[in-house]
C-alpha cells in the first residue's frame, strides 16, 4: 500500500464527501477510492468514515486523521517545491578549473562580472593544466572546466564561449641571423618555440606545419615561451593578448603577416543533462561575455 497515494485519496473522499466525485477528480476508480480507503482503516485498525447511499462523513478519529494527512502531505509537498526550486536559483558556490595561460584571457574579470550580479553565487576559480582526461575536473570537485580542447566524449557537454587570436613572432636578432621566412613552409629551417602539448601548427589559410619534436624550448606556459622568443631562441606562436608589449618596444616582430595562425576556440565543459541554473546562467554568461569582449583584450 501506497501510504501517501491512499492518504492523498482519503483527503478527497472528505473533502468532497462521496467516493463517485473523489474518484472523478482524481481520474481514478470508485472501486480504487474505496480500497485505498478500505486500506487506511485495516491499517489503523479503525473507522474513519461513515458511509450511507447519500453521503460520506468523517469520523471524529476520521476528522483527526485527515488534519495528519493534510499536514503531512503538505510538509511534504512544500519540501519537494523547495528541492525542485534550488535548480532554478542563481546562487551557490561554482568551482571553475582553468588552465593557467588561459587565465590572462578574460576568465577572471567574466567570472568576477558574473559574481558581481549575482550576490548569491560565490565563485572558486581555480588555475592548473587540465588532465588529458575528460572527466577529471569533475573528480577533483569543479563544476566548469575552461579549456581551448574539444572533449570528445559523450557524458561531457562542451560550449564554444570565445576564440583566442595568435600570432607568430620572433625577436629582430634571430631573424637577422635566420632570416624572414616567407611561407609556411620555410618554418622547417627555423627553430620553432612551441608548447609541450602542440605538435602541428594550423594557419588560416588551411596550411598544417608539423614541429620538430623535441623543439629546441617547449614549455606549458606562454609567459616562458615569450620569454624564450624574446631572448632569440626561435619563432614561436603565442596569443596576440601576452604580446603588446614586447611588439611595442620592437622586442618582438610579427612573422607571416599573411597567413597568420588560425584562431584557436576557447571551450567550457560541464556535466551533461539537467544542470542546476547557476551552472547554466554561467555557460549562458560567459557566451555572451567573449562575444562583447575579445579574449585577447579582456
Amino acid at each position: 500500500m501506497d501510504r501517501l497515494t491512499t492518504m492523498a485519496t482519503f483527503l478527497r473522499v472528505v473533502k468532497c464527501a462521496n467516493f463517485t466525485t473523489a474518484a472523478e477528480e482524481l481520474s481514478i476508480s470508485r472501486t480504487l477510492v474505496s480500497r485505498h480507503v478500505a486500506d487506511l482503516e485495516a491499517h489503523l485498525g479503525i473507522k474513519l468514515l461513515n458511509r450511507t447511499t447519500r453521503q460520506v462523513t468523517a469520523t471524529d478519529a476520521g476528522l483527526r486523521y485527515a488534519e495528519l494527512c493534510q499536514k503531512v502531505l503538505g510538509e511534504i509537498r512544500s519540501g519537494e517545491e523547495q528541492i525542485a526550486a534550488i535548480k532554478n536559483e542563481v546562487e551557490g558556490e561554482i568551482s571553475i578549473l582553468c588552465p593557467i595561460w588561459i587565465g590572462s584571457f578574460g576568465i577572471s574579470p567574466a567570472t568576477a562580472e558574473f559574481c558581481k550580479q549575482n550576490p548569491g553565487i560565490s565563485i572558486r576559480l581555480h588555475f592548473e593544466e587540465p588532465s588529458s582526461n575528460p572527466h577529471e575536473f569533475l573528480a577533483h570537485g569543479h563544476d566548469l572546466c575552461i579549456q581551448p580542447n574539444v572533449l570528445r566524449d559523450s557524458s561531457i557537454m562542451v560550449k564554444k564561449i570565445g576564440r583566442i587570436e595568435h600570432l607568430l613572432v620572433a625577436s629582430p636578432e634571430y631573424l637577422a641571423e635566420r632570416g624572414m621566412p616567407e611561407t609556411a613552409e620555410d618554418l622547417a629551417r627555423h627553430d620553432c618555440l612551441a608548447k609541450s602539448t602542440d605538435a602541428t601548427w594550423l594557419f588560416t589559410n588551411g596550411e598544417r606545419v608539423n614541429l620538430r619534436l623535441p623543439s629546441r624550448f617547449s614549455s606549458n606556459s606562454v609567459f616562458a615561451l615569450r620569454e624564450a622568443c624574446v631572448a632569440g631562441l626561435g619563432i614561436a606562436m603565442l596569443p596576440k593578448g601576452i604580446m603588446r608589449l614586447p611588439l611595442v618596444e620592437d622586442r618582438l616582430v610579427p612573422v607571416l603577416t599573411d597567413n597568420p595562425p588560425a584562431a584557436r576556440p576557447l571551450y567550457v565543459a560541464f556535466p551533461p543533462g539537467d544542470a542546476p541554473r547557476r551552472i547554466k546562467a554561467l555557460v549562458s554568461f560567459l557566451a555572451d561575455w567573449f562575444k562583447q569582449h575579445s579574449p585577447d583584450e579582456a
